[in-house]
């Protein structure tokens, strides 16, 4: 009886093995559960993953979950710390920040104000193309005054100091040093919850749980960013359930994703602002451009409103200068200076000594917003009503990018180009020092007089000070405009039901934030 027994066991042993080998049913050969993955599409690949070089939307969903930064913004766009456990304001020039103990970059090298120090002065460093970070034109000296504690002295007192320091992600040195400038937009290491394990060019990006991350568990083990150019294919992949999150949705999606199970909608109204610059420079190909009244002219020209309504779908607020209403001082009267008048326009022309038109070149990209292309062909449109012969240049965001930033002495950037330009609430200045500066990054605005006001502005250290200032800007980009001004954006996002999670509340996509529904 016990020799049959003996058989029994080692046959049942046998067939759950094979069992267990053909269908890895067995409790003991059971793998690991399937990581958690938030998979998000996005329209193109990121320029590059450098934090200090690029600042979009598409290369800063991905860098930010990688890279932090000493402080942070919560849900109401309050300031807060976040590698740093405190700070303070010590004198009118000098503040000190304690940093957080005990955190380590993904590689394990440590976080510590010498590391700090580090990305400021790259960050600050014009030897290679940079963001622009308004703190440089600050800061005057860094020190270490301990491993944990980075003491700033300025040059003069900054009103917007926390929030211009809130700007600038963390790279670790070490490894940086190590790879090269060009290479770091390919390999970046951070403090963040996710660590950059792999891009495969027009395809996907990869990133994984930081294993000794300092902070909170995030619930995704693995986030992937899937580069998907073509609209309809974004919507479908969401539909079909391939993707978890998508944005620049198209106002005519709107209704298909709603009717969609297990789809939430979010239009975000962005601090974005749409706009045509105007490339002002002598070697210009559009000298017409030099002429206020030509410039007026266009402004005039163009129906935004129906704009908006038709091809934004509604989604938009129409301005008339790129002074948005979360700033300092805003005129309410001033943002709605412009309306549609043809007949002005086409006065306007003629007084300038163009009433026959001239040549123009208009150039757009495709991703700089989900209907940048379609905009830009109504603008073009519009002008050509006025006796403008335009030539709408359509490029792909990756070409277009590298015209216009930090392009001016490329010379390569015709006369007019579809542009927009985004802040955090209330930080005026880098639109002055981004766009409206001759030195800015996407400026090619020579128009005389803009240097020398913005210069007086920021010369000012006080609210007080800078209002007289601030009103004649905003004055002088009605009278002489900069550019031919179109709409605050919103971008519409949708979210897959298993993704806890709202895009109102953020400035790029942090995925620690979201909760996954298992």
């Amino acid at each position: 009886m016990l020799v049959k027994r003996s058989k029994m066991l080692v046959l049942l042993l046998a067939l759950c093995l094979t069992a267990g080998t053909l269908f890895g049913c067995s409790s003991d050969s059971e793998g690991k559960d399937e990581p958690a993955t938030v998979t998000i599409a996005q329209s193109s690949d990121p320029q590059t993953l450098d934090p200090h070089k690029v600042g979009g939307d598409i290369s800063a969903n991905i860098f930010r979950n990688v890279c932090e930064t000493l402080l942070t913004y919560d849900e109401n766009w309050e300031i807060s710390p976040l590698l740093a456990e405190s700070y303070e304001q010590v004198s009118d020039t000098e503040w000190v920040f304690h940093l957080k103990e005990g955190v380590t970059f993904s590689n394990g090298e440590p976080f510590d104000a010498e590391a700090a120090i580090w990305n400021f002065k790259r960050a600050a460093s014009d030897k290679h193309p940079r963001q622009a970070f308004e703190f440089r034109d600050y800061v005057k000296a860094y020190e270490a005054v301990d491993e944990l504690t980075l003491k700033f002295t300025l040059s003069k007192p900054d009103i917007f100091f926390t929030a211009h320091i809130a700007e600038v992600p963390m790279l670790e040195p070490k490894h940086s040093e190590e790879i090269g400038e060009e290479a770091i937009g390919n390999d970046i290491i951070g403090t963040g919850p996710y660590v950059f394990k792999t891009w495969e060019a027009d395809k996907e990006i990869l990133l994984e749980k930081n294993p000794s991350y300092w902070g909170e568990e995030p619930d995704a083990d693995r986030v992937v960013f899937k580069t998907i150019p073509e609209a309809a294919t974004r919507i479908a992949e969401m539909v079909n359930g391939n993707v978890d999150i998508i944005m620049n949705v198209q106002n005519e999606s709107v209704e298909t994703l709603e009717k969609s199970d297990g789809i939430k909608v979010f239009p975000k109204r962005l601090n974005r602002t749409e706009y045509i610059g105007f490339n002002t420079y002598d070697w210009c190909e559009t000298p017409e451009l030099q002429n206020p009244k030509v410039r007026q002219a266009l402004n005039y020209a163009v129906d935004v409103d129906t704009i908006i309504e038709t091809i934004m779908g509604g989604y938009g607020e129409r301005v008339s200068n790129l002074w948005r209403s979360d700033y300092d001082g805003f005129d309410e009267k001033l943002s709605k200076y412009y309306s549609y008048d043809p007949e002005k326009a086409k006065k306007l022309l003629a007084e300038a000594g163009y009433a026959d038109g001239f040549d123009l070149t208009l150039m757009t990209d495709v991703d700089n917003h989900a209907k940048a292309q379609e905009v830009t062909e109504a603008v073009g449109s519009y002008l050509e009503d006025i006796g403008i012969n335009v030539k709408v240049k359509v490029l792909d965001d990756t070409t277009a990018y590298a015209i216009i930033v930090n392009g001016q002495s490329a010379k390569k950037c015709p006369g007019m180009f579809d542009w927009n330009w985004g802040t955090k609430p209330g930080l005026y200045e880098s639109t002055l020092t981004g766009v409206l500066s001759s030195e800015g990054m996407s400026s090619y605005n020579k128009i005389e007089g803009y240097d020398e006001l913005i210069e007086k502005l920021l010369a000012e250290t006080t609210e007080k000070g800078r209002a007289p200032y601030i009103k004649e800007i905003q004055e002088m980009m009605v009278e002489n405009p900069a550019c031919l001004y179109l709409f605050r954006l919103y971008d519409i996002y949708a979210v897959s039901e298993r993704i806890q999670w709202e895009p109102e509340a953020h400035y790029a996509m942090l995925v620690k934030e979201m909760k996954i529904t298992k």
